[in-house]
């Protein structure tokens, strides 16, 4: 049995289609990168796996059920909120409202505190875990949020935009991170991000949402020129630096990889400054 199954999905909201046709498994272990353009509907598709977004069409099966909010077997980061940075609240406190204890009384303090314990040692945060969320830096902040949506070790992972505003050397702190937890746990993850390339070492499957439409299978399949000129209706260009990250050209603005200096001459490599910019911030 799959961990997630969704099959011919869509969603429709306030008459419009926000995107159609999705259909994909994940399997236990296994790591799916969704990708698109802003408003394309990313953050939808795991709202609508913790059943938070009910379909137009098809169906969506969470452990071979329909999904349900509050399964503790999912854990679920949503984007970061700005108020965040404003809290008082610490790591901890932060983590432990992920704990929901059956019973209450010192038994309750005494396992949610293991059970926090546990999560936070997994996510490598405890040495920060009792300075305020205000006092972190983003990377932190979301080795933070993971823990939180890991306090119950569940079989489900969704992660919306963990790498938002990180620069790359916290990215690839993140990306290890995510990592790990799937060794751990063995959990499915499903994250939202903008770019494949921080995730491209552990990512086995690509769910790609553009112009209502969804492409879904291994990053060779989805992330072509082919592939990618359907989806958006027009020519992409997907250029192979010679570390084997991916430059596409040709889409919306936030997928743009601009020249750091400016104009690129027409007898320059392209992509050869983009292995310097990634090198020049993880040094």
């Amino acid at each position: 049995m799959s961990v997630l199954e969704v099959r011919d999905a869509a969603v429709t909201l306030d008459r419009r289609v926000i995107w159609q046709g999705a259909t994909f498994r994940l399997e236990r272990g296994a790591v799916a990168a969704v990708l698109g353009p802003n408003g394309a509907g990313k953050s939808t598709l795991l709202r609508a796996v913790v059943g938070l977004v009910p379909l137009s069409a098809g169906a969506v099966s969470v452990f071979g059920a329909p999904p349900h909010r509050g399964d503790p077997r999912v854990g679920y980061v949503a984007q970061s909120r700005a108020a965040d940075t404003l809290s008082t609240m610490t790591g901890r406190d932060y983590v432990g409202l992920g704990y929901d204890g059956p019973t209450v009384g010192w038994r309750r303090d005494r396992a949610r505190a293991d059970v926090v314990a546990r999560a936070l040692a997994l996510t490598g945060t405890t040495t920060f875990a009792d300075r305020p969320l205000r006092t972190l830096s983003g990377g932190q902040h979301q080795r933070i949020a993971i823990a939180h949506a890991t306090v119950f070790r569940p079989e489900l992972l969704l992660l919306d935009e963990p790498l938002a505003g990180l620069d790359l050397a916290a990215q690839a702190e993140v990306v290890d991170l995510i990592n790990l937890v799937r060794d751990q746990t063995g959990a499915a993850v499903l994250v939202v991000a903008h770019d494949l390339n921080p995730l491209a070492p552990i990512v086995d499957r690509v769910v790609w949402i553009a112009r209502g439409h969804v492409r879904c299978g291994s990053p060779d399949d989805v992330v072509n020129e082919a592939t990618l000129s359907e989806l958006y209706g027009h020519p992409i260009e997907i250029v192979h630096t010679a570390r084997g990250r991916r430059v596409i050209v040709g889409l919306d603005e936030e997928f743009a990889h601009p020249h750091p200096h400016g104009h690129v001459h027409e007898n320059e490599d392209p992509h050869a400054h983009l292995d310097e910019v990634y090198d020049e911030v993880t040094r």
